[in-house]
């Protein structure tokens, strides 16, 4: 059976809408010609199928040559013997297709999934699935069963809609004893579950999801296998950087990540790495990114820590978020926010860098803390640059940016992380503006007294169709559109005197 499903195995081309075949990872080559077109569907639906390389389990369609949507329901059972749940055939509530699962699970029971095909899961980085969930929950579970052992994920969070639930099944290799060639269940429950769950489930698959994202910044990698993704950087080393989730489930960039140690009255910080303790228990991670440009990477790394078993209310709970942006020179601009409403009274907070860097009041140094901590939000913005001959003047252009004159444009707009309002964005390591109605954006950069080399500029507006843009007479011919239809551009010369910039384009005829 297993061997019939590697036949299944693709290789899309989705930026062209072709199928072809290729190697799964018992090196099979499949029969292209029993192909079946949903697995497109698939592709264009679950980001992480981009590298083609993934088999699936379960779908629940029709096709010519396999089981029907309805007879796939029968792969589950609920389980363990006495515990309560339905599960059942339904065409109102899928994720790709016209079928899915509906499922019923009651306290402490598991829906349990037998593959009738593929047992062997290596070679492969993700183990994912769609889940329709009615309410925002954080006590999602994964059980993979072999006959020497099990494991048992991270608990996952899941919000309210259609979710792509993914589990990196590269954690089994840690696991003693775990037979990862003949997995025989997937178990699938909610922890800490009160009463009935009610959710859907379509699209079971395995995917190889090994891949270099693209594009970044010269001198600047990212790769990504499974959830976790491993950075090059400028000055920083041959050794790749490994930002991976910990057996805590929140992601940490190695050697580089901050410690955070907090005290509540009367308490002193504690020795080690992280004291997370009065944030609670229960903790759940989540990596994006965000930006992937030729001019600057950008990831944001967030810890949560929900007050209550099970469901949250909301997703303004409380959380540390670190947003990290890396530049092609060196820079590399950290932006910590944590927010610590609802939850035990902090009264010190400290951030532990382990080397120095330029801070966004001013000062260098490894270390910041909040005596007297009155909360619930702490804000902190830093910068390393790159060791070499331009590493104290980055510095410096971090701590001292200067000011801009805003000669047309929104003059009341500032960044969110603009902590001086001095149309420097701190947490981003970029001057921010936005351009009036007409798309039109002209001001002045006074820069600090040691002047500023590789000023980048993010300049919000919504243009239509291309962008000019001008420095000192001189076009600047490389941009980045962002996702929020801003403009993203850098000056490479180093400027010390007073420097006019226009930026002017078409904006959409709706948004005049």
């Amino acid at each position: 059976m297993e061997q019939k499903a590697t036949k299944q195995f693709l290789c899309i081309l989705a930026t062209c809408g072709v199928l072809i075949g290729c190697q799964g990872p018992s090196g099979h080559k499949p029969d292209v010609a029993k192909l079946a077109p949903l697995p497109i569907q698939q592709a264009r639906a679950y980001g992480e199928t981009v590298t083609g390389l993934f088999v699936s389990l379960v779908d629940f369609e029709d096709t010519p040559d396999g089981p029907s949507g309805f007879d796939q329901v029968e792969y589950f059972t609920i389980g363990p013997a006495g515990r309560t749940g339905t599960r059942k055939f339904v065409v109102n509530v899928t994720r790709t297709g016209t079928g899915a699962m509906a499922v019923t699970l009651g306290p402490e029971s598991q829906l349990i999934f037998t593959s009738p095909d593929v047992r062997n899961l290596a070679g492969y980085t993700l183990l994912t699935m769609a889940l329709h969930s009615e309410a925002l929950r954080d006590d999602l579970q994964v059980t993979l069963v072999s006959p020497s052992g099990n494991w048992t994920s991270h608990r996952t969070l899941v919000t309210a809609g259609w979710n792509n639930v993914l589990i990196d099944i590269q954690r089994l290799a840690s696991v003693e004893r775990f037979n990862i060639t003949r997995v025989r269940e997937l178990r699938i429950a909610f922890a800490e579950a009160a009463g009935d769950v009610t959710f859907n489930v379509d699209d079971i698959m395995l995917i190889n999801n090994r891949r270099r994202l693209e594009p970044t910044p010269p001198g600047v990698t990212l790769a990504k296998r499974g959830l976790d993704y491993e950075l090059t950087l400028p000055g920083r080393g041959a050794k790749p950087l490994q930002l991976r989730q910990c057996a805590d489930g929140l992601w940490r960039l190695d050697r580089h990540q901050a410690a955070v140690r907090l005290a509540g009255p009367g308490e002193e910080l504690s020795p080690g790495r992280d004291d997370l303790r009065l944030m609670g228990r229960r903790k759940v991670g989540r990596v994006a990114v965000v930006e992937c440009n030729p001019i600057r990477l950008r990831l944001i790394n967030t810890w949560y820590f929900p007050t209550r078993a099970g469901e949250w209310a909301s997703l303004g709970i409380r959380k540390i978020r670190w947003e990290y942006t890396f530049y092609g020179d060196g820079r590399w601009v950290t932006g910590v926010r944590l927010n610590n409403a609802g939850g035990q009274e902090i009264a010190l907070a400290a951030l532990l860098l382990g080397e120095s860097a330029a801070w966004d009041d001013g000062a260098v140094g490894d270390a910041r803390s909040e005596v007297d901590f009155v909360g619930p939000v702490a804000r902190w913005n830093y910068m390393w640059a790159a060791p070499g001959a331009n590493r104290q003047a980055m510095e410096q252009a971090y701590m001292d940016p200067g000011h801009i004159e805003v000669l047309m444009g929104r003059g009341d707009v500032f960044a969110p992380g603009d902590a001086n309002h001095d149309r420097f964005d701190e947490s981003q390591g970029c001057y921010f503006l936005q351009a009036d109605r007409a798309g039109h954006c002209r001001f002045k950069l006074y820069p600090g007294s040691t002047g500023v080399h590789g000023a980048v500029f993010r300049v919000a507006g919504r243009w239509g169709g291309k962008v000019s843009i001008n420095v000192a007479g001189l076009a600047v011919r490389i941009a980045a559109r962002l996702g929020d239809e801003s403009v993203l551009f850098v000056v490479p010369a180093h400027i010390t005197r007073p420097t006019r910039i226009e930026v002017t384009g078409k904006v959409h005829a709706d948004r005049r």
